[in-house]
């Protein structure tokens, strides 16, 4: 099998999904089954807005020095606090995560 073949067929098929993802279909569809699809595909956006952000932070405080009380507990609090500090921000915006998801389906209604 020739490499460049090979390279041009999966090309095509990262093309194909990214213009039709799964289970883009079921919310095309009319009337309140699209609206339900379209508010399940928002809040999608919003929980994976929420991991992303909560992810970063997570990030952001393993550079900062430890002091001399790093207890496990005190991960695991921490871990909960980054969860709800990115809850709070999706929902009040976010980083534009959950809004390009929106226009995206938006756009191939």
């Amino acid at each position: 099998m020739d490499i460049k073949n090979l390279l041009n067929g999966q090309l095509d098929l990262a093309q194909m999904s990214a213009t039709h993802p799964a289970g883009l279909e079921r919310a095309k569809g009319e009337g309140q089954g699209a609206q339900k699809s379209g508010d399940a595909l928002h809040k999608a956006g919003q929980e994976f807005e929420a991991y992303f952000i909560s992810y970063l932070i997570g990030k952001m405080r393993e550079t900062v020095p430890k002091g001399l009380l790093d207890r496990k507990a005190e991960q695991v609090w921490y871990s909960f606090y980054d969860q709800e500090i990115a809850r709070m921000a999706t929902q009040a915006g976010g980083i534009g995560l959950t809004a390009f998801v929106d226009a995206y389906v938006e756009k191939n209604r």
